[in-house]
């Protein structure tokens, strides 16, 4: 059975309230198989506007935030391993999956979806996704991006598909700073040895084009 720890907020009574500083600092520990918070919502409303969220955070800043330690995050995630895992461990786990027999016509559903709004030109770095990769995480199952298909046969259009107008297309396919005849680098010399036998599948604009592969025999 999971203990709290009343050393950071205030009890009363069988409430937890807020701290000193009108936060509220939860301490748990020994949880087992339990949620530390957990929220089931049922909704069978019709709805024409607006959101239905089960957590909602509204965060802005006008302060000065120059150090380079410090971070701005509306919601932060740090999962600590220790001891022996055999199992999935993730800072977060999303699920999507159907109610009964849900009817999807103009949906839009997504695992995850950001939306980078206008920031106007500026020199930083803005990106839908960042991801860190520390130097001693290594093995042969090691991957930046992981897909996975599951089930026997299942559909999907596309790996990458991209969405708006063609006059928002980005300059590059892929940017990297990696040199183009590095000998351990993704991207190396190339000179072909054989013919042409595979190609990915790209479709640009109603029409299809390859990228045309071949037996990697050249290194």
């Amino acid at each position: 059975m999971a203990t709290i720890s009343s050393s950071s907020s205030t009890f009363m009574g069988n409430a937890l309230g807020p701290n000193t500083s009108g936060c509220f600092d939860w301490v748990l520990s020994d949880l087992d198989a339990d949620n530390a918070f957990g929220l089931v919502i049922t909704d069978a409303n019709t709805v024409t506007s607006g959101y239905i969220q089960g957590y909602y955070v509204s965060m802005t800043s006008s302060g000065a935030y120059s150090t380079g330690n410090t971070q701005l995050n509306a919601i932060a995630v740090d999962l600590l391993l220790g001891g022996t895992v055999a199992c999935e461990a993730e800072g977060l786990y999303i699920y999507v999956g159907g109610s009964g027999t849900p009817v999807l016509t103009s949906s839009n559903v997504n695992g995850i979806n950001i939306y980078i709004d206008d920031l106007g030109a500026n020199g930083s770095r803005v990106s839908g996704i960042q991801i860190h990769w520390a130097d001693n995480t290594t093995g042969a199952g090691t991957a930046i991006i992981y897909f996975r298909m599951e089930g026997g046969s299942p559909a999907c259009n596309a790996f990458i598909e991209k969405g708006g107008t063609a006059a928002s297309d980005p300059t590059y396919f892929i940017a990297t700073n990696s040199e183009i005849a590095s000998a351990a680098g993704w991207m190396r010399a190339f000179s072909p040895s054989g013919a042409y036998t595979h190609s990915l599948m790209c479709y640009i604009n109603g029409t299809i084009y390859r990228i045309p592969m071949v037996a990697d025999s050249c290194d």
